[in-house]
């Protein structure tokens, strides 16, 4: 979209790795070519030449697709068998959610084609005459179906992957690899969340179909391994397709799923609400939003935890801008000294220019403007110290006074950071937010102390984050996103 309006067009593709991007973003109708639309969107994660080592790869797990190998998970094929063109063009239109590969839909269908044309040339696959399988009509779901289903699904080995609840910590779950030999994690069914769609008829395609380059085999012979009559072999197959259907977690019948770029619509709270009270994630003002809830485009895959959605609502008035974000976590990480740990945050992107740049951070054609919460900063503003070294090792016996270390010894390093504003050379933090610029990966810059605007709040309540923030709604800043009330 060209303005983010208060209905609300910021969207939508989420990357998380302890942070969460939200993108908002259309693009230009330029004319450009297949190669070069890849340099732009692709070559970053997948590479110059396809192989999926490109400068962000190393960010990336599961790592991007080697296109040389000619093997995709994605496809409607036999196992075996490369995908169609219109398999390719569905995966690069609604991208992989739960993973870093994001939609592409803003792109037009002549460029997504283009695209699926240079994808191709990577390799020597040859999918002319390749038919996708044939999908039988779908049995109506009862639940002796689903308990058939619930038979199958431990009778051959899906429970030892996948698990007996279906959250993908099952036995054998911490020992696979994909044919790149990287470790590979179950599919989380309970997320309702799945790379190639979540259908029923998507679901069948994977069962039958196989993921090729990954552990996940192909059932399409159900009646042979169960020692069943052949004619019962549909019957089987849609059985497994329910019940694994059915171990989605219920979700709440008032929330959104959002998927492909969609809009999260902004509710007007009345004209003479405080800032204070948007900032409350627990006010009453947010009963009044919509919850949308949009699956995570993560960074890495978890080898024991599957956060796979973020539940997102937005409230304003005549004078602010409120988003509040909620997602499931066991755990409450905000400690700093312990390298071996990650610290629990989120940010939003925004385009700046209301135009879809590289999704990693913009570009430098496409400036974004991204709000960044961390807990550890929330804890330094509201306990007012610059080290959490006594939280993190309370039984430490150490000569340095806890109380002045690092500051004494690191002071005259963050002299000239100081003197110039840089907020992240202050000895103690005031605020829970940074806002910062990006024009592409490894230009982050934060913005100075007197255009740091953005307010924030983080709530953990045992098993899960509500992170709250507020900007006033006028832009003081080119270098900010800009907000317009829509129709």
């Amino acid at each position: 979209m060209k303005n983010k309006s208060i209905h609300l067009i910021f969207t939508a593709s989420a990357l998380f790795i302890i942070f969460m991007i939200l993108q908002a973003f259309s693009i230009n109708g330029n004319e450009d070519s297949g190669k070069k639309l890849y340099q732009e969107y692709c070559a970053s994660c997948h590479g110059i030449s396809g192989n999926g080592n490109g400068e962000l790869a190393y960010l990336v797990y599961p790592k991007p697709r080697d296109f040389t190998s000619g093997k995709f998970k994605i496809k409607s094929p036999s196992s075996g068998f490369p995908p169609t063109d219109n398999d390719i063009i569905k995966t690069i239109k609604y991208g992989m959610p739960g993973t870093a590969m994001p939609s592409f839909s803003f792109l037009k269908e002549n460029e997504i084609i283009q695209l699926v044309d240079i994808v191709k040339e990577f390799s020597t696959m040859d999918n002319r005459d390749v038919k996708p399988i044939n999908i039988p009509k779908e049995l109506p779901s009862t639940d002796d179906l689903i308990a058939l289903g619930k038979s199958i699904y431990t009778e051959v080995g899906c429970n030892m992957c996948h698990g007996n609840t279906g959250k993908g910590d099952g036995p054998s779950s911490q020992k696979l690899t994909d044919s790149q030999g990287y470790p590979i994690v179950p599919k989380d069914f309970t997320s309702g969340v799945y790379l190639g769609g979540g259908t029923n008829q998507d679901l069948y395609m994977r069962l039958v179909g196989g993921i090729d380059g990954t552990p996940m085999p192909s059932y399409g012979n159900l009646a042979d391994l169960l020692g069943k009559p052949k004619e019962e072999e549909n019957k089987l197959a849609w059985a497994l397709v329910y019940y694994v259907k059915s171990l989605e977690t219920p979700k709440d019948k008032n929330n959104n799923l959002l998927l492909n770029n969609g809009i999260i619509k902004a509710v007007n709270v009345g004209r003479w609400k405080k800032s204070d009270e948007m900032l409350d994630g627990f006010s009453d003002l947010w009963k009044k939003a919509k919850t949308y809830s949009v699956p995570l485009s993560r960074l890495w895959q978890s080898d024991n935890i599957n956060y796979q959605i973020v539940d997102i609502q937005s409230i304003y008035n005549s004078n602010y801008i409120a988003i509040k974000m909620e997602w499931e976590d066991y755990s409450e990480d905000r400690g700093l000294y312990r390298i071996q740990d990650f610290q629990d945050g989120v940010a939003i992107q925004f385009s700046i220019d209301g135009t879809k740049g590289f999704h990693g951070m913009g570009s430098k054609d496409h400036p974004t403007d991204i709000w960044f919460w961390k807990a550890e900063w929330q804890m330094r503003a509201n306990e007012n110290t610059d080290s959490d070294i006594v939280l993190a090792y309370a039984d430490r016996v150490s000569d340095s006074d806890v109380a002045t270390y690092p500051t004494l010894m690191n002071d005259m390093a963050y002299l000239s950071g100081r003197d110039a504003g840089n907020i992240n050379s202050a000895v103690l933090k005031i605020s829970s937010v940074e806002n910062v610029t990006a024009v592409g990966p490894q230009t982050v810059t934060p913005l100075s102390e007197n255009e740091q605007k953005v307010m924030g709040n983080g709530t953990w309540n045992g098993k899960k984050w509500q992170v709250v923030f507020v900007r006033k709604l006028k832009s003081d800043s080119k270098r900010k996103v800009k907000f317009e009330k829509g129709g």
